[in-house]
């Protein structure tokens, strides 16, 4: 799990620097017009040395601008990842680098005292912005490379010679910045090549891969990752534990899926944690196990059969007492359990501190111990109520020694009959529609045993801002309501925002009070259904495909390969440009 771990967070970190680009097409748009814009006020100023003309070159230049957007589009239609928006980010990127070497340029003839102004470093300029978009073109959009040179070298080209008057053509013909232009052209050429092939042997092309990821983040297309992702998932077979209560009306459920929520957005099992409620007749809560990104479910067609076999299960327990809840707080760490006959259910919480997933160690010693003190079987719940990293082994052994105190605690209480009760948003869904939760929003499970009455809070979402579950916690405790723990999801369909985690913990758009009278809202509605339960504690094993461990490092192997070569290539580029910079008069 481990190794796992890093893999995943390595993806996420280089991911983090792939998806640079500017936030909307308007700002886009803005930028492509503006620096081309500065582009001919430069050139006809500086280099040409035109500027009567500067009007009529603005106005033809930015007309065959605008028209060049439609015609890289159109270009560019069959390729995997092709939309409008793309076409005027790539205009802009290509467009800055082309004026800021106009600018360099006359940086440079003022630093080392030139006779002129090179008015090669025009074609220098635009031989970069072909180069830049050559790249862009077959990674990004999936053009093979002749159709991406094709395509590349159209805009800046002919931008250059709309804006040049027919006797200066003569001035741009000098070989030094030509040949300079040619080596930053094949440096791009030769980054495509290297780069798509440098996860091989796992990954035959970086680049295909790249542009499905992309699809599915930005478009929702799933298709073709999902395809990419079964085809390196492995069988497995997985365990989902439910406890159901129920009488003769209905039942509600507290499910415990080994199956982990993700990779992300809607693909496969991303938003496992509302189909599982909304099977269960959105009366259910979906607690995070302890398991890791190598137990997502690559598609929606496993998910599919993962639903359908819920429905086939052995009951291992059954009855109509458990304990009183205890919770047990060891430095940050705090274990809050309840037994159901000889089965102990305990939430481990490393909040406000937070933590990533917990550990497959923390559960094994766990399991381990729980026989050793006479425990049938344990259902250990990961919060993932608090945003952290890794637990360090301090944290480890303080979570792992308060699980052991309440078992033990647990172990020697004494059982009672109880009566239960559920309630969730979704009596005022359509009053919520925050980026920071789920579909299956927010809810409450109610547990009374004798006069006292106890809640587990749940919210379908991926994590929480650190302090909210304290907060919410304090401000029930002053209306003497005893809120035992608040847990997440841990869904991954609320994704793909620009954050550097690529997604809002809930409390990051829902305000603390606000999130608080969610909570007493459905507190109040679940104590007007109080009622006489019994319990089932239910064992679903499933045969599926499961992402598993080598198919992440695979993939973080190639994107370390990718980003190795792409930043030599980085360096020497910008060694030429300086040399060349230096070179041109």
């Amino acid at each position: 799990m481990g190794e796992d771990h890093d893999s995943v967070s390595n993806i996420h970190k280089r991911w983090s620097f792939i998806r640079i680009n500017f936030s909307s097409y308007k700002i886009s748009l803005t930028i492509s017009i503006i620096s081309s814009l500065l582009i001919i006020i430069l050139t006809e100023i500086y280099f040409l040395q035109d500027s009567a003309h500067i009007i009529i070159y603005s106005i033809l230049g930015l007309t065959f601008l605008i028209c060049s957007y439609f015609l890289d589009f159109y270009l560019l239609r069959d390729t995997p990842v092709n939309k409008f928006s793309k076409v005027l980010h790539v205009s802009a990127f290509s467009n800055l680098l082309w004026m800021a070497i106009l600018i360099l340029g006359i940086v440079s003839y003022m630093i080392f005292n030139k006779d002129n102004i090179p008015i090669g470093h025009i074609i220098e300029g635009m031989m970069v912005a072909i180069g830049l978009r050559i790249g862009i073109f077959t990674s990004v959009f999936g053009a093979g490379l002749k159709k991406a040179i094709k395509t590349a070298i159209y805009q800046p080209s002919i931008l250059l010679f709309v804006i040049t008057p027919l006797n200066s053509f003569k001035e741009l013909t000098d070989p030094i910045p030509i040949c300079f232009g040619f080596i930053i052209l094949g440096l791009g050429i030769a980054w495509t090549i290297l780069v798509d092939r440098s996860g091989r042997p796992y990954i035959q092309s970086t680049f295909s891969l790249l542009q499905a990821f992309m699809s599915a983040w930005t478009e929702n297309k799933v298709e073709d990752i999902e395809k990419i992702l079964i085809s390196k998932s492995r069988d497995a077979s997985v365990f989902t534990r439910i406890v159901r209560f129920g009488d003769d009306f209905e039942n509600i459920n507290l499910v415990l899926p080994d199956i982990h929520p993700g990779p992300f957005k809607t693909i496969g099992g991303s938003n496992l944690s509302f189909r599982i409620w909304e099977y269960y007749d959105y009366k259910s809560i979906v607690f995070h196990s302890v398991s890791d990104h190598s137990l997502n479910i690559p598609s929606n067609e496993e998910v599919v059969k993962y639903l359908e076999s819920l429905s086939t299960y052995n009951i291992i327990q059954n009855g109509t007492t458990c304990s009183t809840p205890i919770r047990v707080t060891n430095g940050s760490s705090t274990c809050t359990g309840i037994a159901f006959g000889n089965v102990p259910l305990i939430i481990l919480s490393n909040s406000p501190v937070g933590m990533d997933d917990v550990p497959e160690n923390i559960l094994i010693e766990l399991e381990k111990y729980s026989k050793e003190i006479g425990f049938d079987k344990i259902l250990i719940i990961d919060s993932h109520n608090a945003m952290g990293k890794k637990l360090e082994e301090i944290s480890r052994n303080n979570m792992v020694n308060a699980a052991k105190s309440c078992l033990r605690n647990l172990r020697n209480s004494p059982q009672s009959e109880f009566k239960i009760s559920y309630s969730s948003t979704r009596e005022i869904q359509s009053d919520i529609n925050n980026k920071d939760l789920g579909k299956a929003g927010i809810s409450i499970f109610m547990i009374q045993i004798h006069d006292k009455q106890y809640f587990i809070g749940w919210i379908d979402s991926n994590n929480m801002k650190n302090g909210l579950r304290e907060h919410i916690i304090k401000d029930l405790e002053q209306k003497d309501i005893t809120l035992l723990d608040i847990c997440t999801s841990d869904t991954h369909e609320n994704s793909g925002f620009r954050t550097s985690e690529g997604y809002f913990p809930f409390g990051e758009i829902t305000s603390f009070e606000q999130a608080t009278k969610y909570f007493i809202y459905i507190l109040s509605e679940a104590q007007e259904k109080i009622k006489n339960a019994k319990y089932e504690i239910l064992d679903s094993k499933t045969s599926i495909k499961v992402m598993g461990n080598g198919q992440f490092q695979d993939y973080s192997r190639a994107l370390d390969k990718s980003m190795d070569l792409t930043k030599i290539f980085l360096v020497v580029t910008f060694g030429i440009i300086v040399l060349m910079l230096i070179v041109t008069k």
